[in-house]
C-alpha cells in the first residue's frame, strides 16, 4: 500500500486534512487533534518577505496552532516583550535587525518573555555558512526554503506534548520519516516532498526512478559529453531535455533548470557556450546523484567528469606538429580497419604530458573505445585536428 493509500484512509477517518499535499479548507480546531483549549502551542513568525509569511502562516494554522506574524526583528522584539511564545522562526536576513541579533536580543532581554522558547532559523536555499554557525549561535535548528509542509508539521509534532498528538501512530511516523528524508535530501537540493506530489505519495515508485536516475548517470552523462563535443545539437538538445524532465520529477528543480539553459544554449548553430558551462552543470548533476544515492543506500561513487583524466605521464610534452601527426596516424589505422592498432597508438599518445583541453579530449576518445562508439571516437579525433 502506497504512502498517499495510507493517508487517504486516516484522512477518511479524521475528516480532516492531515499531509498537506492539497491546500483544502479545514477544520483547524479538528486538524491534527493536535492541541486542546487547556493547552495551546503559540508560534512567532519573523520574515520581511510578506508572500513567505503568507505561505508560512497557512502552513501553521493547518496544524491547529495559534500563529503571530510580523515583519522585521523590531516588531518580534516587541511581541517578545508582551506574549510568550512556545516556538519562534527567524528569517536569517531581515533589514536593520537580523535573525540572528533577534536571537541574541530575545535571549538577553531581561523583558522578553520567550528566554525558553525554541527559536529556529529560516535560510534561504543558499547560504555562507555552515550549519554549526546557526547551532553555535543558539539556534535550536535549521528550516530551509522553500519550507516543506511536512517538514514544519515534524517541527511542530517534536516540541508539542505527547498528549497533544493525534492517537494515530502510524501517521506520526510517516510524518516524521518523510520530513526526515526531506531534509536530508534539501542538502543535494532535491525536494522530496515537491518530487512525492508528482508521484501521487508513492515512495516506493519515487525510489525507483530516483534509483534509475543514479544508475544511469555514468552513461547518461557521457553521452551528452560526446554529443557536445561532436557538435550534435539536435542530440544534445534530446538528452538535455531528458534529463531536465526526470530532474523535475524528482524535484531536483536547480539541476532542471541547469539542463533546461542547456536546451536552449543548444537551439544556437554552435554548442560552445554549452562546452563552457558543461562544469558547472556536471557539478550540480554529480551533487544530486550523490545525494540520492546515500540516501538510497547505493555504494557506487559518481565519477568526477568535472575533472581532466590524469594518467601517469612519461613527462615529455609533445608539439602541437608531433600531436597532430599522432592524431592523424590513429584516424588512418581507423580507416583501414585496425581497431587494435589505432587504440595503442591512442595508449601511447596518453603517455604524454598533454594540455589540459587537449587531455580531456583524449579521454572522450578512450572512453568512446570502452562503449564501442568508435564513429564517435573517429568525430572527437577529426574535431582536434580540424
Amino acid at each position: 500500500m502506497s504512502l498517499l493509500d495510507r493517508l487517504d484512509i486516516v484522512r477518511k477517518k479524521l475528516d480532516v486534512e492531515l499531509t498537506g499535499f492539497e491546500d483544502k479548507p479545514v477544520d483547524i480546531d479538528r486538524e491534527l487533534n493536535l492541541y486542546t483549549r487547556e493547552g495551546q502551542f503559540y508560534v512567532l513568525l519573523a520574515d520581511a518577505d510578506s508572500e513567505e509569511r503568507v505561505t508560512i502562516e497557512r502552513m501553521i494554522d493547518q496544524t491547529g496552532c495559534f500563529i503571530t506574524s510580523v515583519s522585521s526583528g523590531m516588531e518580534c522584539m516587541m511581541e517578545v516583550t508582551k506574549d510568550k511564545y512556545d516556538l519562534i522562526l527567524l528569517a536569517r536576513n531581515m533589514p536593520r535587525m537580523d535573525g540572528i541579533q533577534t536571537l541574541r536580543n530575545i535571549k538577553s532581554s531581561t523583558q522578553s518573555k520567550c528566554r525558553d522558547a525554541k527559536i529556529y532559523v529560516i535560510l534561504d536555499e543558499k547560504v555562507d555558512e555552515p550549519d554549526i554557525f546557526f547551532e553555535n549561535e543558539g539556534f535550536n535548528g535549521i528550516i530551509r526554503k522553500p519550507i516543506d509542509r511536512t517538514i514544519l508539521q515534524n517541527v511542530i509534532i517534536s516540541l508539542v506534548p505527547e498528549k497533544m498528538l493525534p492517537d494515530d501512530e502510524d501517521l506520526i511516523e510517516d510524518i516524521r520519516e518523510i520530513a526526515e528524508d526531506a531534509e536530508v535530501l534539501k542538502g543535494c537540493d532535491v525536494r522530496l516532498i515537491e518530487g512525492l506530489k508528482n508521484f501521487k505519495g508513492d515512495m516506493d515508485a519515487y525510489m525507483r526512478t530516483a534509483g534509475r536516475f543514479c544508475d544511469d548517470y555514468e552513461v547518461r552523462c557521457a553521452d551528452m559529453l560526446d554529443d557536445l563535443y561532436t557538435n550534435k545539437n539536435v542530440e544534445y538538445r534530446q538528452k538535455a531535455r531528458a534529463e531536465r524532465e526526470t530532474a523535475r520529477k524528482l524535484g531536483a528543480i536547480y539541476l532542471a533548470d541547469c539542463f533546461d539553459d542547456h536546451v536552449n544554449m543548444s537551439k544556437d548553430d554552435s554548442l560552445d557556450v554549452a562546452e563552457s558551462n558543461w562544469k558547472s552543470l556536471v557539478a550540480e548533476w554529480e551533487k544530486v546523484i550523490a545525494g540520492l544515492s546515500s540516501w538510497l543506500g547505493k555504494t557506487s561513487e559518481v565519477s568526477k567528469t568535472t575533472d581532466v583524466l590524469i594518467l601517469k605521464t612519461n613527462g615529455i610534452k609533445l608539439s602541437k606538429k608531433d600531436f597532430k601527426e599522432r592524431i592523424e596516424d590513429i584516424l588512418s589505422s581507423f580507416e583501414q580497419n585496425e581497431r587494435d592498432e589505432a587504440e595503442k597508438k591512442l595508449e601511447r599518445l596518453a603517455q604524454y604530458e598533454l594540455e589540459a583541453d587537449k587531455r580531456r579530449k583524449i579521454d572522450q576518445v578512450k572512453r568512446a573505445f570502452d562503449k564501442d562508439n568508435l564513429n564517435v571516437a573517429v568525430e572527437i579525433l577529426q574535431g582536434i585536428i580540424s
